[in-house]
């Protein structure tokens, strides 16, 4: 019996992934995805997804991460870089920030103005069919995040001394009215997530529950060896669709291409930072996302974003659980919740120091260390300062900084237009592999947008749309 031959095949299960698979399937009955759960004892299991609500760092488990990393036979150097991020299946890059930054224009200055129009109307497509939150363009939905922060930003919408203020697009469905108040929502939301996507479409997905350990081009044709657990599977098609997040599509490409040398991993390097404010945030949502952007002018030499977001109940747990030692204080910390803000204090990609190469039989992350830290302090304090001047805080804070490679945006590795192999076209075909399409954050290198989401999913979208 002669094996099946797909159409085409997609890896992965996160935002990229779903939104392509979406779209695609507007136009045929069926798509087949390759996503790993090896909880699920099936190979063949519409519900092969393990969808979890919480990045696997803030549940203790470690372990899953390392299974990650060990089953995709990539290891990092735990003595100078700490990998993280939201590796976890299903994908939850969304889950801290549900922020786009409308900013996206930034990041495609290089590309043909077909390719730039069209990641655009797809990006405008997603704000309205899923009736997110937030200003861009036509769209306008004037929501009040917060009175006081509301007015804040009215009054300030000039530039300031090193940086200005935005109020973000938000990844939260909400009414389609002019004027919209967050705190009017209906309290359970439904966040922009995989999950939710999935759930829409899961009798026109079917999922095969295995790893991809690597793929094969023969002809015109795309193998892929699989693994579950000790069972081996080849699954053959006409078209492949990487969509496994940054860091296995990257592997995969190398291990495909045999490439030998480093490659570079773009991120975010990210410094946490609480500050407790001086008026409550009024909000009836179990998650309210963030207030505004305080961004540096885009001459500074070092461009940077701190995202200024309140506390919630699962925040706090999660920290709890981080910071075992603050537990005797928890009844005081959710009654102060709706004071504590929250900042994540991102660099740009040019700060990034991250590399990935394969060695032998694995392939290894590490870094080249930079002076992070001293450079996120640096920035943060420029922002805490401002804050404080303002009297929106407090004048005290407390950091925390989860390690170089800690953070939750992995990017950049084989980008559009790049020269040599490790590139895509504007159609996002792999240089030289008109079968083999990326379409997760690998084909951008986000030098000012800190929050690559909506260009991600825009432009999975437009992918979806142009393959025949």
């Amino acid at each position: 019996m002669s094996a099946k031959i797909f159409d085409v095949l997609v890896v992965g299960s996160g935002l990229s992934s779903m939104i392509f698979c979406e779209e695609y399937l507007k136009k045929k009955k069926l798509i087949n995805v390759i996503s790993p759960d090896f909880k699920k004892t099936k190979q063949e299991n519409n519900l092969a997804i393990n969808f979890n609500s919480l990045p696997p760092q803030y549940k203790k488990s470690l372990d899953k991460i390392l299974d990650y990393f060990k089953f995709n036979n990539i290891f990092f150097d735990k003595d100078n870089c700490n990998i993280l991020g939201s590796l976890e299946f299903g994908g939850l890059s969304n889950y801290w920030g549900l922020q786009l930054d409308k900013n996206i224009k930034d990041d495609l200055k290089g590309l043909s103005f077909k390719t730039k129009h069209n990641i655009i109307n797809c990006f405008n497509e997603l704000l309205k069919e899923k009736k997110l939150l937030g200003n861009f363009e036509k769209k306008k939905n004037n929501f009040i995040l917060d009175r006081f922060y509301e007015n804040y930003l009215k009054l300030n919408k000039k530039k300031l001394h090193n940086f200005f203020l935005e109020k973000p697009i938000l990844a939260i469905q909400g009414k389609n009215s002019q004027n919209t108040s967050i705190s009017t929502i209906e309290k359970k939301i439904t966040k922009l997530e995989p999950k939710s996507i999935f759930e829409n479409l899961k009798n026109k997905i079917k999922i095969h529950n295995y790893y991809v350990e690597s793929f094969s081009k023969k002809k015109n044709l795309i193998y892929i060896s699989c693994v579950n657990n000790s069972i081996k599977k080849i699954f053959i098609t006409k078209k492949l669709i990487l969509a496994s997040g940054t860091i296995v599509s990257t592997k995969l490409i190398i291990d495909y291409l045999n490439f030998k040398k480093e490659v570079s991993l773009k991120h975010h390097p990210r410094l946490i930072s609480m500050y407790f404010a001086r008026n409550k945030i009024k909000s009836n949502l179990d998650f309210t996302p963030g207030l505004l952007q305080v961004k540096s002018k885009t001459n500074s030499k070092t461009v940077s974003v701190s995202d200024v977001r309140p506390s919630n109940t699962k925040i706090i747990t999660s920290g709890l659980k981080i910071f075992p030692f603050l537990k005797p204080f928890k009844f005081i910390l959710m009654f102060l919740k709706n004071y504590i803000l929250l900042s994540n204090t991102l660099l740009g990609s040019s700060e990034s120091n991250l590399f990935i190469k394969k060695q032998k039989n694995f392939f290894l992350i590490y870094s080249k260390k930079k002076n992070l830290l001293k450079k996120l302090k640096y920035k943060q304090r420029d922002v805490y300062k401002f804050l404080r001047n303002q009297k929106i805080i407090f004048p005290f804070f407390k950091n925390f900084f989860p390690g170089v490679g800690g953070d939750y945006h992995y990017f950049g590795t084989i980008e559009i237009g790049k020269k040599g192999i490790l590139s895509v076209d504007e159609q996002c075909r792999l240089k030289n592999n008109n079968e083999i399409y990326v379409i997760d954050g690998c084909v951008f290198n986000f030098k000012k947008n800190m929050y690559p989401l909506g260009l991600v999913m825009a432009n999975a979208k437009r992918v979806a749309k142009i393959l025949n």
